[in-house]
């Protein structure tokens, strides 16, 4: 509540029953807008003495969504074609991400194969955090830079995004490694968020709302987005609010019963001025606020609830509640010095806070009771809850970041060579009150550069990170002033015989000192954790549009440190490996039908155990998992411009682990397949207006029972019963 009472204050109300008095007023003033604009326009329609304004009239249903973008940026920081890098990228575009409407990072994330994340609960220790080719600590970034801290990965609305590129992979000799505890992303691909910003090209505003209902589930959601432009086209500001208020079917059964629901919402204003046609510069601003009933899953056993837990039930109390809120300011500069040279200045402050009272599932760790569990699924002793040294703990994470990017783009032969230089010295720093992170300044310096000759690109790139730790306490505990560096290199083939073939693959390799972390002796560690990659891959253009690609790729995770009871590392002899392959198939098949189709395969081997021993080779994460989306707008007839869509996702059993390791062959997820359906119509198919769009959707149409994350084995986190969504949009 920190920052929430702050701004409270400013702007005058005393406490937190009045912001709930203004949350609530806010959203029934952005919902009534929502239903009154509809009269107010027919009432423009119908009174010829009347006349309405309405400016750039855009004409909803009649665009097809696209799910392939043109360019992507988060791989190299330049703007290249995906099927021309010599890496994977999956984009989730702008279209795909207002077509299924998600309601925040994580639910937008599950479309993507091969992306896990460790729970969706505060309790987690880094909460919002996600695994990527079997390689978990990735923390999401803003604009590909910026980490957003520990929390924002599980609240971030989604209707606040652009798009989101996933850059498959190691990728610290871009954007360095995280060097923390229990944090060393990087290993194996990163997520970038790219945020809606002021544009210059048009004034335009929008509305949404959306409601949703299900067996003891009720949400609705209104968002708007305006567009303002001035001073003559040279500057732009733009205003976009989210409100959501959430029932989930657990609050209909067991002990939190009754419970207030979530209540979220989120302001982004953001401003851009361009002087000339070579400066432009801007602010980004973001606050958000979630106040939410506290949940952190149910027991697994068998594919099914254990412990005597039902599907949708939770071990919480009524008063437990999770609440988050943070405040980011991103100020940012571009300068076309030349026609070759292009310098990019940023700068980020996030400051979340949050602070959450859980009560946990019970769980015996060891013993008869223990056993028992594993061979009938039940606690012989008959408890259902418990309170751990988390369960009521708060925080204040604090982010910190500063770079400075030289893009240097020259053709020294006209369409024969052409070469792309970037130099990027950066800073990042960033600290939690909570003892859930050392505070480390880190220090960067990247270059990268790739050539182009004819059909041949050639990347290359090393990154040198120099982390400083600053002295700290916590748990009781005092860590030292440490510091450290590391170098991570990338080299990257793509080869385009044809202009439907290209061939490619990298060798790219991260590589972060463990810093957060104490010896049995009282020492600092001194070894550096890193992780390599090896890949190939083939892309295929069946059709002008649509691309298809296969890559297999192996991953080697080494010098993991090994952490005993007390929390002291004992040795460096974790070596993880992750092999697998992925295909994708994005574009158009034809100018009313887009498709979006992703497979991944993952074999994952822990060779700290031995060999032939149980939690060696084992599927801690699903080792096949697919999704499909696809839209097709119907060109002719009386329901010309309706457009339809369909969603599946399917992933294959897993086991239920104990911090990431094996626990029990009858710990296990079973498979699952989720399938979602949707149709969008112009309203003007009834005699409404023509800027108006009606959405109506099913989502998991088959009532489908599963888990779509865990903490441990006995915290894992129920998917969402089926619910029927209606929504209406319009802009202006």
């Amino acid at each position: 509540m920190i920052l929430t009472n702050k701004l409270l204050n400013l702007l005058g109300y005393g406490g937190v029953q009045q912001y709930v008095k203004a949350f609530k007023t806010i959203k029934m003033v952005v919902i009534a807008s929502v239903a009154l604009i509809p009269a107010v326009l027919c009432a423009a329609e119908t009174n010829e003495t009347s006349v309405a304004d309405l400016g750039i009239v855009v004409v909803e249903g009649s665009a097809l969504s696209k799910y392939r973008p043109e360019t992507v940026n988060g791989a190299t920081f330049t703007d290249v074609p995906p099927e021309k890098l010599p890496i994977v990228v999956d984009t989730l575009t702008s279209d795909f991400i207002g077509e299924h409407n998600p309601t925040d990072l994580h639910d937008l994330l599950r479309q993507v194969p091969g992306i896990e994340t460790g729970g969706k609960s505060l309790l987690v220790r880094q909460p919002g955090t996600f695994t990527i080719r079997g390689m978990g600590g990735t923390t999401p970034m803003l604009d590909g830079m910026f980490p957003i801290g520990s929390g924002a990965g599980l609240f971030m609305d989604a209707f606040l995004i652009d798009h989101v590129e996933v850059v498959k992979g190691p990728i610290g000799s871009l954007n360095g490694g995280a060097g923390a505890v229990q944090n060393a992303s990087g290993g194996g691909g990163s997520i970038n968020m790219y945020m809606k910003s002021a544009r210059l090209d048009m004034d335009e505003f929008s509305l949404q709302e959306n409601t949703s209902i299900g067996r003891r589930t009720f949400r609705q959601r209104a968002m708007a987005d305006a567009n303002s432009i001035f001073l003559d086209g040279k500057a732009a500001v733009r205003i976009i609010g989210t409100v959501d208020c959430f029932e989930p079917a657990y609050l209909g059964n067991g002990s939190q019963k009754g419970s207030r629901p979530r209540e979220s919402f989120a302001v982004a204003p953001s401003f851009v001025f361009r002087p000339s046609e070579e400066v432009s510069f801007g602010l980004k601003t973001m606050f958000q606020y979630t106040d939410q009933p506290s949940y952190i899953g149910v027991p697994v056993w068998r594919g099914r609830p254990g412990g005597g837990y039902s599907w949708y039930e939770s071990s919480c109390r009524s008063g437990d509640r999770s609440k988050y809120e943070d405040f980011m300011l991103n100020p940012w500069l571009d300068w076309q010095v030349s026609e070759d040279w292009l310098l990019k200045f940023g700068a980020s402050m996030m400051v979340s806070s949050w602070q959450q009272t859980t009560r946990e599932p019970y769980s015996a760790f060891t013993g008869a009771e223990f056993q028992d569990y594993l061979d009938t699924g039940t606690w012989s002793s008959g408890n259902k809850y418990m309170l751990s040294d988390f369960s009521d703990s708060k925080s204040v994470v604090r982010n910190y970041g500063l770079f400075v990017r030289s893009v240097y783009d020259r053709d020294i032969l006209k369409d024969v060579i052409k070469n792309s230089f970037v130099v990027q010295p950066d800073y990042c720093y960033r600290e939690s009150s909570g003892g859930f992170g050392a505070p480390v300044p880190r220090y960067g310096l990247t270059l990268q550069d790739a050539v182009t000759w004819r059909w041949l690109t050639l990347l290359g790139g090393v990154r040198y990170d120099h982390f400083e730790q600053e002295a700290y306490s916590s748990g009781g505990r005092r860590y030292r002033h440490n510091a450290a560096d590391a170098v991570s290199p990338r080299v990257g083939v793509s080869l385009q015989p044809l202009e439907w073939l290209v061939f490619f693959g990298n060798v790219s390799q991260t590589r972060t000192p463990m810093l957060g972390l104490i010896c049995e002796d009282g020492s600092a560690p001194t070894e550096v954790w890193r992780s390599t990659q090896w890949e190939g891959g083939v892309r295929l253009r069946p059709l002008e549009k649509l691309w298809l690609a296969v890559s297999t790729y192996r991953i080697e995770q080494e010098n993991t440190p090994q952490i005993n009871n007390v929390g002291m590392v004992t040795g460096y002899d974790g070596h993880v490996v992750s092999r697998g392959a992925e295909l994708s198939l994005s574009g158009d098949i034809s100018d009313d039908w887009t498709v979006m189709a992703m497979y991944a395969f993952n074999r994952y081997t822990d060779r700290s155990v031995s060999p032939r021993q149980p939690g060696r080779d084992f599927e801690c994460m699903p080792a096949h998992s697919f999704s499909l989306n696809t839209s097709y707008r119907i060109s002719s007839g009386p329901l010309k411009d309706v457009v339809l869509g369909c969603g599946y996702r399917f992933r294959s059993m897993s086991y239920a682990t104990m911090r990431g390791a094996y626990v029990n062959r009858n710990l296990r997820f079973d498979s699952s397949h989720v399938v979602d359906v949707n149709v969008s119509m112009p309203l003007s198919k009834f005699g409404g207006p023509e800027n108006w769009t009606l959405s109506l959707g099913i989502r998991n149409l088959f009532g489908e029972k599963y888990f779509e994350s865990s903490r441990h084995y006995y915290e894992c986190l129920v998917g969402e019963p089926r619910t029927f969504e209606i929504g209406l949009r319009a802009k202006f």
